[in-house]
């Protein structure tokens, strides 16, 4: 996968991170249009950063087998398509500094070591003295847990609230040891400062739940918004009515993104997708006020397994999903500047 970083490219010590295992540079260049390819680039260690990009190429954590190790560079090579511009949006983030951390290195033989690992480096990252907001790419969903754990020892005083797109709970019991079925659960019972009040589920739904998970999480004082009611009552007031219960006196939000949220014919990429998921453009939208919620301190995407996608279908999504995102945070980062000068252009 790489050499581990050494001096002088690493001045601190972050425990089991590798360089990046891939960067695809995109050779064909349009003056006016700069690619994600491009823009993306691995950080120096030294310089100022806006958004800090973090692979966690783990997949053997879930229930059933799939390939969402591969998804971190799956992404990057779709990104030739992708520009910083988003009409929909009418923004360009062409300023927003993005740059690539590094890849966890998961253990082949040992996954509980796996977990461990992951949340010692990204412990690692969420101390370090830069101000930057933290993209972690996964994976499946079992790197969620220790990644709000990390979070949360990362910075102790604060009180964290969780939005959590998914078809799933994610709350199956422990028996099996920990998986990319029971990330809620170890965060709720794992002592970090997350309450279930400040849980909120949004687009759960198929016929791929128990009815006891939903009392499980409602006893914990969750909320749970069904893909169903996304669809009765929108999405704008869905996730209005999320921030506000995941805010509720808490210093910062989390946000996990598991792309099996969607409908199956927008993501057939991934695991336990089904026709009774969302639409792509109620998630895209919900990443757009997230972004400018100043509350939103990190953020995963998980599930995207590149083996079973079908013409890059659920990974262009994936990437749409992060993208704006992105787009949203650029707006909270420049007080609502859209990134140009909307003067006209005229040509001869």
């Amino acid at each position: 996968m790489g050499d581990y970083y050494e001096e002088p490219k690493t001045p601190r010590d972050i425990p089991h991170l590798l360089i990046p295992e891939k960067r695809k540079i995109l050779h064909w260049n349009d003056p006016h249009e700069l690619r994600v390819n491009n823009w993306i680039e691995p950080w120096d260690w030294a310089s100022t950063l806006d958004v800090g990009l973090i692979n966690v190429p783990s997949s053997k954590t879930s229930i059933f087998a799939n390939g969402a190790y591969a998804a971190p560079n799956a992404i990057k090579d779709s990104w030739a398509i992708n520009t910083t511009y988003t009409p929909d949006y009418d923004v360009d983030m062409a300023s927003l500094r993005v740059r690539e951390i590094g890849d966890v290195a998961i253990p082949v033989l040992d996954l509980r070591e796996g977990i461990e690992h992951i949340e010692e480096s990204l412990r690692g990252i969420f101390e370090q003295p830069e101000t930057f907001l933290p993209v972690v790419i996964g994976g499946d969903h079992a790197i969620t847990a220790p990644a709000v754990r990390a979070y949360c020892r990362a910075n102790p005083d604060k009180q964290v609230g969780l939005i959590h797109f998914d078809a799933h709970n994610d709350v199956r019991v422990l028996d099996h040891g920990p998986t990319n079925g029971t990330p809620i659960r170890g965060i709720l019972t794992s002592g970090v400062r997350v309450s279930g009040r400040n849980l909120v589920q949004v687009g759960i739904h198929g016929f791929m739940n128990a009815s006891y998970y939903k009392r499980w999480v409602e006893g914990k004082g969750g909320t749970i918004m069904t893909a169903r009611e996304i669809r009765r009552q929108g999405i704008e007031e869905t996730i209005h009515r999320a921030i506000e219960i995941a805010g509720r006196d808490t210093d910062a939000i989390y946000v996990t993104v598991d792309i099996d949220v969607l409908e199956l014919g927008y993501a057939p990429g991934t695991a336990a997708a089904t026709a009774d998921g969302i639409h792509p453009t109620d998630l895209f939208e919900a990443l757009f006020i997230l972004g400018q919620e100043p509350r939103v301190a990190a953020i995963d995407f998980v599930e995207l397994d590149p083996y079973r996608d079908v013409a890059e279908i659920t990974t262009r999504t994936f990437n749409s999903a992060m993208l704006t995102f992105l787009a949203g945070y650029f707006l909270r980062k420049n007080d609502g500047w859209r990134g140009y000068d909307n003067t006209p252009i005229a040509e001869w």
